[in-house]
């Protein structure tokens, strides 16, 4: 079985539209939906983003690094 990749925009109301090859006519066939993910460097600035506001919170101030080997620990003990 061959697969066909496409790619096209959904539409504002939901809809999206493809074009099959032709041998595809009248056969039955799957539809996967598989989003597009962002660039590495849009991804990276959001992490980024992210990682700073929660740094910047006055709660991150109060933790140190031997409390967050403290729970690094702890967790590994469950196991």
């Amino acid at each position: 079985m061959n697969t066909v990749t496409k790619k096209t925009k959904v539409e504002p109301d939901g809809w999206l539209k493809v074009q099959a090859p032709p041998e595809l006519e009248n056969q039955e066939v799957d539809v996967i939906i598989v989003p597009q993910r962002p660039p590495a460097g849009e991804r990276l600035a959001t992490w980024r983003s992210v990682s700073d506001e929660i740094q910047s919170l006055p709660s991150s101030k109060a933790i140190t690094d031997e409390d967050i080997q403290q729970e690094i620990d702890d967790y590994r003990a469950r196991r």
